[in-house]
Order: structure tokens, then C-alpha cells, then sequence
């Protein structure tokens, strides 16, 4: 939950992180887009002055040719009459898309047109008068001068508007260049921040799990050291317990056969209860020694297991047992799975001897093997990050006494019995063993129990 928790708050910081330098990215992308803009409409008011600048130039070299044409009537001088006029034409053009988007600008370009359209009328006049041998036409010169004057004019206006525009437009590129320069900076500044803090989340939770890893190492120290206490008990039990035990068997065994006639009544029934004890007392000694050999694997060798083979070894293994009870077994078919072939032979050899052992009186066993895979959704309890892993589903549903629901985890634990050792024999070590040998495998097994007492079901989980 904690490492959740963790997760979760490192995930949310990210989400957050990534929204604001989003919104910060789309403002300073914005405050980029609009400087540039800003700067575009400065160039634009540039380019309208010098095209401005180049009516007057274009219009003065015009007229030079005029003048020197008519002083001379000399073609050569005509030359930039005709030049200034071809340009001329391009220049126009090249105003009129550039105002067109201020109406009162182009008023004042149409304005210049016409009066340039009438003084290259009146400079074409006296250029023809001129190669015709007439003498110039004074009045036409000064109306010519006139029109000029007023390009002049019109041209002195339009350039004080567009100073006044480029004034206008300059302080906006400036704001915006300002604005631009903000938005980065506390894109940037931002953006430091949230590395120091996500480095800051990545130095605790290090620190969380670099202790965390500690601990797990102190207890895996302590596992170690009662894993070997354990076999050091077992050893114990394989062989300083077993020694008396079979002697007390012995002695009882030889006082039964040489002097069991000469014991009374209780005396007999007195040496009987040994014997059984004793009995019973290896039987617990070697199922004790079963279930740590099995709980203490120093190396977990996997291979290829096929359950349908284990099955049958099982069935051959409790042929006797079947025959006698009449036991009926159905399977359907089984997978392939990764595993060590001994365990999972002790595993269908305990459910399906349970199975067997705890029938109803005068109803023969029947026993199913049902198969299907399954999500680690279904297991109860299990963990967040295992949910979604794919396990082979193998359940043993049996028609026999069943269970209350409520010992559904009690009968797991080694040398729990839930009926007495005169009604059934055993241990109470066989469901314990099931369960180590299934976690061996990092699987899961879970107790069920049918309704009305028409037997139980145990679900084994392995993983695929």
C-alpha cells in the first residue's frame, strides 16, 4: 500500500508537471508567435516607406529624362524616362498589396496614381511637341509642376502615417519581445523547479526502498537462520527422536510376545494404547519431516511437468484405495506447467486421497478434475500487481462431507483437524503440505465449500 501510495503520488506530480509546462509551452509558443507578428508588421510599415521613397526616386528620374530631352531633343536622354516608367508600373503594384489592408492608405495611393497617370500625360505631351519641332508648352510645364507637388504631398502623408504606425507597431513588438522573454524564462525557471522536485521524490523514495532493502535483508538473514534451525530440527527428529521411539516400539512389541498372555485385561488394553501411540507418533515424525524437506528447497529446479501424466501416476499410486471405496475420477484435460514433477505428484496424490478418506458413508466417491485459466482477479486477497497475471485453474470438487466455509483457511494449518482421529486417520499435515507445495510453485490454493454439505472444492492457481 505504501509503495502504492508512493507510485500514485509520483504519478499525480508528473500529471501536474506536464499539464503546466503544457500551458506554459502553448504560452510562451503564443507570446513567440505574436512577437514574431509584431516584428512582421514592423517590416511591412519598413517596406511601405521605401516603396514610398521609390515613387519619389522613380518619379524625379522621370522627369530628369524629361528635362534633358527637352534641353537637347536627344533620344539617349530618354532613356531613363523610359526606364522610370517601366519600373514605375512595378512599384505601383507593389503598394497596392502592401496597403491593402489599411483603406485609408490605399485612398491616398489611388490618389498618387492618378496624379503620376497625369503628369506622365503632360511629360508625354511635350515630349512629343518636342520631336514634332514645336516649342515647349510652358503652361503645360507648370501644371505638370503642380501635379508633382501634390505626388510630393500625398507621398509626405502617406510616410507620416506610416511613421506614426511604425511607432505604434514598434512598442507592440517591443511589449511582445518583453512578454516573450518572460513566458521563457518562467518556462525554463519552471521547469528547473520541477526537476528539483521530482529528484527530491526520487531521492526519498530511493532512500524508502534503500531502507526498505535493509530490512528485507535483515529478514532474510533471520529466515536463513530459522530455516537452519529448522533442519537442524529435523535432523534432530530423523534421528535423536526416532531412536527411542523405535526402541519403545521394540520393548512393547517383545513384552506383547512374551509376556502378553500373562497381562490382564487392562495390562493388554494399557500396551495396546503404546503400540498406537508410538505408531501414530512416527507417523507424525515423518509427516513432520515430509513438509520440511518440502517448506526448505535450497534449489528450486523447474521443468516441464505434464499433469495429465502426474494424474495417472497418481490414479495407479491409489489404485487399491479406489477399488475399495468404489471411487469414481473424472478429468478433464490438463496443461503443460513449470514445475518440480515430485511435489505436484504430493500435491494430486493429497487432495485426491482427502477427497477419498473424507466421503459420506454408503455414497461412493466421485471426484472431478475441472480445468480452465484463469485472471488473478478471481483469487481472493491477492495482490494489486498480480491481478492481472493468466494462471492455470485446476479444481478437485468432491461429493464428500465437506466443510463449514468458516475453516475454509483453519484446515491449511499443519496438524489442524477438524474431526477426530477415531472417525479419520491422519495427521493433519496433508492440506499444510498442499498449500507449501503450491506457494513453492508461486501459485495459490483456496478451500471451497459446496452448498448443503455435498462436498468441497479446491481451487489450485499456478502460473501459466
Amino acid at each position: 500500500m505504501v509503495l502504492r501510495n508512493a507510485l500514485l503520488g509520483i504519478f499525480l506530480a508528473m500529471g501536474v508537471s506536464l499539464s503546466m509546462l503544457a500551458f506554459l509551452s502553448w504560452l510562451a509558443h503564443d507570446r513567440i508567435m505574436e512577437s514574431n507578428h509584431r516584428t512582421e508588421d514592423v517590416n511591412h510599415t519598413y517596406r511601405v516607406r521605401l516603396k514610398n521613397k521609390d515613387i519619389l526616386a522613380t518619379m524625379n528620374t522621370i522627369e530628369t529624362g524629361e528635362r534633358g530631352y527637352l534641353l537637347t531633343v536627344k533620344e539617349k536622354y530618354l532613356q531613363p524616362y523610359g526606364d522610370g516608367r517601366s519600373n514605375l508600373k512595378g512599384i505601383l503594384r507593389s503598394m497596392d498589396l502592401l496597403v491593402r489592408d489599411n483603406p485609408r492608405q490605399m485612398q491616398r495611393v489611388k490618389s498618387i496614381k492618378d496624379e503620376i497617370s497625369h503628369r506622365l500625360n503632360l511629360i508625354e505631351y511635350n515630349i512629343e511637341r518636342a520631336r514634332n519641332g514645336y516649342p515647349i508648352d510652358t503652361s503645360k510645364l507648370s501644371e505638370g509642376k503642380m501635379h508633382m507637388d501634390n505626388i510630393r504631398v500625398l507621398c509626405k502623408e502617406l510616410d507620416n502615417d506610416e511613421r506614426l504606425l511604425l511607432s505604434y507597431r514598434s512598442g507592440l513588438q517591443k511589449n511582445a519581445d518583453s512578454s516573450t522573454n518572460f513566458y521563457l524564462f518562467l518556462l525554463s525557471a519552471v521547469s528547473l523547479a520541477f526537476l528539483l522536485v521530482f529528484f527530491r521524490l526520487l531521492y526519498i523514495e530511493l532512500r524508502r526502498r534503500i531502507a526498505f532493502q535493509k530490512t528485507l535483508e535483515e529478514k532474510l538473514t533471520d529466515l536463513e537462520r530459522a530455516n537452519a534451525e529448522l533442519e537442524q530440527f529435523a535432523y534432530v527428529a530423523s534421528h535423536d527422536l526416532q531412536e527411542p521411539l523405535r526402541k519403545m516400539r521394540a520393548f512393547s512389541e517383545r513384552l506383547q510376545m512374551k509376556q502378553g498372555e500373562l497381562l490382564n485385561e487392562d495390562g493388554k488394553t494399557n500396551l495396546l494404547k503404546i503400540n498406537q501411540s508410538a505408531i501414530r507418533m512416527q507417523q507424525l515424525i515423518d509427516d513432520l519431516l515430509t513438509f520440511s524437506r518440502t517448506a526448505n528447497l535450497k534449489e528450486r529446479v523447474f521443468e516441464e511437468v505434464n499433469l495429465n501424466t502426474v494424474f495417472r501416476e497418481v490414479k495407479e499410486e491409489l489404485h487399491e484405495t479406489i477399488s475399495q471405496k468404489n471411487a469414481t475420477i473424472i478429468s478433464e484435460v490438463l496443461p503443460t506447467v513449470q514445475g518440480m514433477e515430485f511435489q505436484l505428484f504430493q500435491l494430486f496424490n493429497n487432495l485426491i486421497s482427502n477427497a477419498i478418506k473424507y466421503s459420506k458413508p454408503d455414497v461412493p466417491p466421485l471426484i472431478e478434475i475441472d480445468y480452465r485459466k484463469a485472471t488473478g482477479s478471481e483469487i481472493p486477497n491477492i495482490g494489486d500487481m498480480q491481478k492481472n497475471n493468466i494462471y492455470h485453474r485446476i479444481s478437485f470438487i468432491d461429493n464428500g462431507i465437506g466443510f463449514d466455509p468458516v475453516y475454509a483457511e483453519k484446515i491449511f494449518v499443519i496438524f489442524q483437524r477438524l474431526h477426530n482421529r477415531t472417525e479419520y486417520q491422519g495427521t493433519g499435515i496433508g492440506l499444510a503440505l498442499c498449500r507449501r507445495i503450491v506457494t513453492n510453485h508461486n501459485g495459490f490454493i483456496i478451500a471451497e465449500a459446496r452448498a448443503n454439505q455435498e462436498g468441497s472444492i479446491f481451487h489450485v492457481y499456478l502460473p501459466t
